[in-house]
């Protein structure tokens, strides 16, 4: 269902796409498949760049933090067609698919729908949502092609990336529009899906270049284990643009911007519209003193309009700086700050409302942080961010680091943190139903969650063919949300719950052959949350805490020729021991890559091979959805 607007605009982007060819003069002759990361040894991978943990470039291997980076070329070879499922190749997340159009993504605890302890960045663009506080992973997409990649950091970023930070960040990182020249058509189909996109991208000037992309997909409805219809098949249409100027005295200017429009089916039978549309700018520049200054803009507004249900338009403007300081002696320093409103409008249902209906948002920020080299083997780190919001008062978010290099390729890093869960809409202003006497009402009162993070990590890489991760961290939780029955009847949002809650991250990379490279990760975790005194929340101790205790994740990369190569995928998550309870399952996926010619890729992809179908989230209707066996057939070519 297309509104007669965006349908125009995407037969004006293929007509475009098809004219600037021969017009903007790009080289007709054979391009290469790209494979940026195929050939890559496990040392090179080690020192990739990654800059969510310091918000500066630094090696992979240098970052005294739970990261790991989900590549490009990781996410190609797993045939992954949208980010839930790219995300399942982190072992530091816990990834749940909910249906056809939707995943649950949390890190080290607190897995639900909307997770609200993990913020998440699309090209520095926040998708935190402030109303319901988490992430609507239907609504987010990019082009999986132009993904660089995914750095997801579990742990607390709330120094530098600030509130709500608290358990991880996900950096989805897209390619410079120079290091995507010429054009990918790509078309891909299955039982489950079926997926267009194309792109195209051309120098533009001396220095530049940009490129423009459209994108459709179709996801068909799933069945749930009583076999009823969930109804949540889901189409959209994306479509949007990014130019790159890199000019010779070291400046960076980038300007992008992505629309898209949806529906979403359900089982009450109406049609869910989501749409939306965001423009982000960022300028980098040296001064005279040798310092880098950073400075990035963006507007985004996102609508969802749910018949009968919760429907919320978003608007927001963004503003941040940031000042890499000159080295001063062994310290790199950086500064910055940052200021964000937003104007929230939710019309009211006949089952719940916000009072008040509209209400304008804003949070401001100042970070500082000092990367300190003590020895030649000994940094650390200390940082300090200091948010305010409409709804609290400052907020201090403390973080020290220390690492320690004992040879070249390993490094014992240590961490302590104070991270803080800042109110949503939700918490404060929500109302259900919509008429007194409510059974669920929002506190003017509540409080920011908080957790002091202790963390002990480990990284090495003792050979050529062998490098490994190990952290263990230790979570102290205070005013987490629960429900308090309300003298007025009905239950109301109140901070009722703290607790603790521990794991252990494991992962590594084993180059088993030269054509054969092997991945392990192992996941642990325990909640351990109570009710405060005073406090009668009969389910939330148990609800917060409803996370599998153990993940496994086990990846295969074969290069069986020089233009084929097989790809094979095994997860396994525990059973949620609380309701609503979820058995143990177990997935594995197998993905085979043919470069049929220099521009021709095909692959043939099997989702769950060794079941018909399996269950990853159940919600409170007690028939949850279920994941059938996939088969997905992709062409890509290059032009």
């Amino acid at each position: 269902m297309h509104s007669r607007l965006e349908r125009r605009l995407l037969v004006a982007l293929m007509s475009f796409l098809t004219l600037s060819i021969p017009a903007l003069g790009v080289a007709s002759g054979p391009v290469q498949v790209a494979d940026n990361l195929a050939d890559m040894s496990l040392e090179e991978l080690s020192n990739l760049q990654v800059t969510t943990a310091a918000k500066r470039a630094e090696k992979l291997s240098d970052v005294p933090a739970s990261v790991y980076v989900i590549t490009g070329d990781d996410i190609r070879r797993s045939g992954a067609t949208n980010l839930g499922q790219a995300l399942q190749l982190a072992p530091n997340l816990e990834v749940a698919q909910v249906n056809s159009e939707n995943f649950a993504v949390s890190s080290r605890g607190f897995l639900n729908l909307v997770t609200n302890k993990l913020l998440v960045l699309i090209d520095g663009r926040t998708v935190y949502s402030p109303v319901l506080s988490g992430v609507f992973w239907n609504v987010q997409q990019v082009m999986l092609e132009d993904v660089d990649r995914i750095e997801v950091i579990s742990g607390p970023g709330a120094a530098l990336e600030g509130a709500n930070a608290f358990d991880g960040v996900i950096n989805i990182i897209t390619k410079s529009a120079a290091d995507t020249l010429g054009g990918v058509a790509i078309a891909a189909g299955g039982n489950n899906q079926r997926d267009y996109q194309l792109r195209y991208g051309a120098p533009l000037g001396d220095a530049g270049a940009f490129r423009i992309y459209a994108m459709h997909t179709d996801d068909f409805g799933t069945t749930r284990t009583d076999g009823a219809s969930e109804d949540d098949d889901m189409r959209r249409d994306q479509a949007g643009f990014r130019y790159d100027y890199s000019g010779a005295a070291g400046d960076h200017a980038t300007l992008q911007g992505d629309i898209y429009q949806g529906t979403i089916g359900s089982l009450a039978g109406s049609v869910e519209y989501i749409n939306g549309a965001n423009l982000l700018g960022r300028y980098a520049f040296d001064l005279h003193d040798g310092s880098r200054i950073t400075l990035q803009s963006y507007i985004d507004h996102a609508e969802q309009i749910v018949p009968r249900g919760l429907s919320d338009t978003f608007d927001v403007f963004d503003i941040e700086i940031q000042d890499d300081l000159a080295r001063i002696g062994d310290h790199n320093i950086s500064l910055g700050g940052g200021y964000r409103t937003g104007y929230d409008q939710t019309p009211p249902t006949e089952v719940e409302h916000f009072i008040p209906q509209n209400r304008t948002l804003y949070w401001s920020n100042i970070f500082a942080q000092d990367q300190y080299a003590l020895t030649q083997t000994l940094t650390a780190t200390l940082g300090l961010k200091i948010e305010t919001d409409v709804y609290t008062s400052p907020q201090y978010m403390p973080d020290v680091r220390l690492a320690w290099k004992p040879a070249p390729d390993h490094l014992l890093w240590a961490a302590a943190s104070r991270a803080v869960r800042t109110p949503a809409r939700v918490d404060r202003d929500f109302y259900f139903p919509s008429q007194p006497p409510y059974l669920i009402r929002g506190n003017s009162e509540f409080q920011p969650e908080t957790g002091d993070i202790y963390e002990l990590g480990y990284r090495a890489q003792p050979s050529g063919r062998f490098s490994y991760s190990v952290t263990a961290y230790y979570n102290q939780l205070d005013n987490l949300r629960s429900g308090q029955p309300s003298p007025l009847g009905g239950f109301v949002i109140a901070n009722g719950m703290s607790g603790y809650g521990t794991g252990l991250e494991i992962w590594g990379n084993y180059q088993a052959l030269d054509n054969l490279r092997l991945s392990f990760g192992v996941d642990e975790i325990r909640q351990n949350l109570h009710r405060d005194a005073g406090s009668l929340d009969p389910t939330g101790p148990s609800a917060l805490g409803n996370d599998p205790r153990h993940m496994v994740k086990l990846r295969a990369t074969y290069t069986i020729s020089p233009t084929v190569e097989l790809n094979a995928a095994f997860r396994y998550v525990s059973q949620l021991a609380y309701l609503p309870q979820v058995p143990a399952y177990n997935a594995t996926d197998f993905n085979l890559r043919w470069r049929a010619t220099p521009k021709l890729d095909l692959s043939f992809a099997v989702l769950d091979a060794f079941h018909a179908q399996h269950v990853e989230w159940e919600d409170s209707s007690g028939a949850p959805g279920v994941i059938p066996r996939e088969f997905l057939l992709t062409a890509r070519y290059s032009f």
